[in-house]
């Protein structure tokens, strides 16, 4: 039989790597890794002159990036949801806002492809974006007066008359409460929300040192703050009239309404006449550490934590202090109010079954949206690509011996010239070296694929392919392999060639199950691809992993093990998101080793 080579040119029997490591590079732990090779190989000109228009071809090309953008963000829901960071509700409200406006370009990008038949394309995104924007936004405290109210007008029924509980007997009606109206109109009037927000999206809570630094410049932008001279008069006769006998004033600084306001800051000995700089202290109060950790463990805005400052005569000794609340963060709050959102966001509700049709009443979610305009793109050029006559010799529709189907096309030498004339294939048609390999780890039989519930098509027939989410791109000596496997998502792309450095790079992006389930069978891949030398970065349930160098013999190799490993993870899934990290390595190792003990 002929030794399958890369450079071979006839069918015969193939050469099958085996299972091992080769050598390491340094993993790293940057950003989301960059762009596929792809259209570096499937490019423009890869079509028949004047078979397709230019601006087709670029909307396609720009449909796959952008979706991996949006996929990037959706992962950030998951990271939240694992429970192990505290953040501002800000960052979440201008995630949504960054998701949403990267969905907007997705679809306009589809309408780009076919305007008529995308032409409502829009309705489906206007829907979407409106429920998912509805339930991150916020309504802010209104900035309008009254800006004042006497202790004796605040009596029952009046919105603020919970704060007499935190009004000491010996102060009988003499007080002041400051609305927290004024604290909105200072934030309105010196133009601060975006300054004040672009700081507490910094913010996490598992980082103290990163909260004290935050909290400093927060307060710092605060005390540069002012109000109209009418306004600061205002409040210094309110502090006279109140000051009169024993001429000092106490402050109290509550933040919250009602029976779960806290008491956060508190100053004693304040003066009349520095009564508006003991206001502004009381607003920084706001800011301080230990309030910070109050508000976002309460799953909170900075604009639904309102300040009230309750001021009374008394405090006979100066004393300031912003640091009166004392607790541990906590993400419960948070993950719960996280909870009621991503069903509108993050969480797939489309292929709960492989091979489930993708239809646009199915989406209702950010996320089903971004899986719907990738899904409609391709559909587009394969339909393009299936007329005769018009380049990449047609779309072939590869069999496994497991359950899935994938959609190929032949860049040249990809597949074997036999191959030409039939719709359907096999992986014997495959002549691409790195196909091969990666294919041959996704069949390897010490993984058990469930049987499909559907029936066969007839033999050399294509079977109809509801959804095109699963596809090939082949070449003798480059591959990109895209499998949607129900709510899972692989993306695989390699290139071995003798005259530039190949490369291997992996995305996967996990569906179903809770969201601890999917991060940790992410940190189980990351454990894996690390120890065989890729350089990872994950976030949530999304992961990237690149490998670059190294002779072809490894690359092939390392290619066998993705095989498997995609099958492993897809027919075992329940059992792996059981395990730790390490546990989950160890077992995989394991399954390797059963692997070359069973070639194909």
């Amino acid at each position: 039989m002929a030794r399958r080579g890369r450079k071979s040119h006839e069918a015969g029997d193939r050469e099958r790597p085996v299972l091992c490591c080769g050598p390491r590079v340094r993993a790293g732990r940057g950003g989301m890794m960059g762009d596929f090779g792809l259209f570096s190989h499937w490019t423009f000109e890869t079509f028949a002159p004047g078979s397709i228009p230019r601006v087709k071809y670029n909307a396609f090309r720009d449909i796959q990036r952008q979706s991996a953008f949006c996929f990037s963000l959706l992962a950030y829901y998951d990271d939240l949801l694992a429970g192990d960071r505290v953040v501002d509700w800000s960052m979440i409200s201008k995630l949504t806002g960054r998701l949403t406006i990267a969905i907007r370009k997705l679809v306009d990008l589809l309408q780009a492809m076919n305007p008529v038949e995308f032409m409502d394309a829009h309705d489906w995104y206007a829907k979407l974006a409106f429920y998912a924007r509805m339930s991150t936004e916020h309504a802010p405290i209104a900035a309008t007066p009254p800006y004042l109210a006497a202790i004796p007008d605040v009596r029952s029924g009046h919105p603020l008359a919970w704060v007499r509980m935190h009004l000491p007997d010996t102060a009988g009606e003499s007080g002041l409460v400051i609305t927290p109206a004024l604290y909105q109109y200072l934030v309105e009037a010196n133009d601060l929300r975006p300054r004040l927000d672009a700081l507490l999206r910094q913010l996490d809570l598992v980082d103290d040192a990163l909260v004290e630094a935050v909290s400093e410049k927060l307060v710092s932008m605060v005390l540069s703050a002012d109000l109209p001279e009418r306004l600061r008069a205002e409040l210094e006769i309110e502090a006279m009239e109140l000051a009169r006998g024993s001429g000092l004033l106490e402050v109290l600084v509550l933040a919250g309404s009602g029976e779960d306001a806290v008491l956060i800051g508190r100053q004693g000995g304040v003066r009349a006449a520095d009564f508006f700089t003991a206001w502004i202290g009381a607003v920084c109060c706001k800011f301080s550490p230990s309030a910070l950790t109050l508000r976002l463990g309460l799953g909170l805005a900075d604009e639904e934590h309102p300040l009230t400052v309750l001021v009374y005569p008394g405090g006979k000794e100066a004393a300031n202090s912003c640091d009166l609340w004392r607790g541990d963060p906590d993400a419960g709050a948070l993950l719960r109010r996280l909870g009621q959102v991503v069903p509108r966001i993050s969480q797939l509700h489309v292929f709960r079954a492989q091979g489930e049709a993708l239809r646009p009443e199915q989406c209702r979610s950010l996320h089903d949206l971004v899986c719907l305009c990738l899904e409609r793109g391709l559909s587009q050029i394969f339909a393009f690509a299936g007329e005769p006559a018009r380049g990449l010799t047609g779309i072939k529709q590869m069999r496994l011996e497991i359950p899935v189907v994938i959609n190929a096309f032949n860049l040249g030498g990809g597949l074997f010239p036999t191959a030409a004339e039939r719709a359907v294939i096999s992986m014997e048609d495959v002549r691409s070296t790195p196909a091969w390999s990666f294919l041959l780890g996704l069949v390897n039989p010490v993984v058990t694929w469930p049987v499909p519930e559907h029936g066969e098509a007839p033999h050399g027939e294509a079977s109809p392919m509801p959804h095109y989410s699963s596809y090939a791109v082949l070449a003798q000596c480059f591959m990109h392999c895209t499998l949607r496997l129900e709510q899972n998502l692989y993306v695989v792309e390699c290139r071995c060639d003798d005259e530039v450095p190949g490369y291997i790079q992996f995305r996967c992006m996990f569906g179903g199950e809770g969201s601890r389930e999917r991060v940790r069978r992410v940190e189980i891949v990351r454990a894996v691809l690390e120890a065989e030398g890729f350089a990872v970065d994950s976030r949530g349930n999304y992961l990237t992993a690149t490998r670059s160098g190294g002779e072809d013999v490894y690359i092939q190799r390392n290619l066998v093990g993705l095989g498997l490993l995609v099958a492993w993870l897809q027919v075992r899934g329940a059992e792996v998101a059981s395990m730790e990290a390490g546990e989950g390595a160890s077992a995989f190792r394991r399954l390797v080793g059963e692997a070359r003990s069973n070639p194909l």
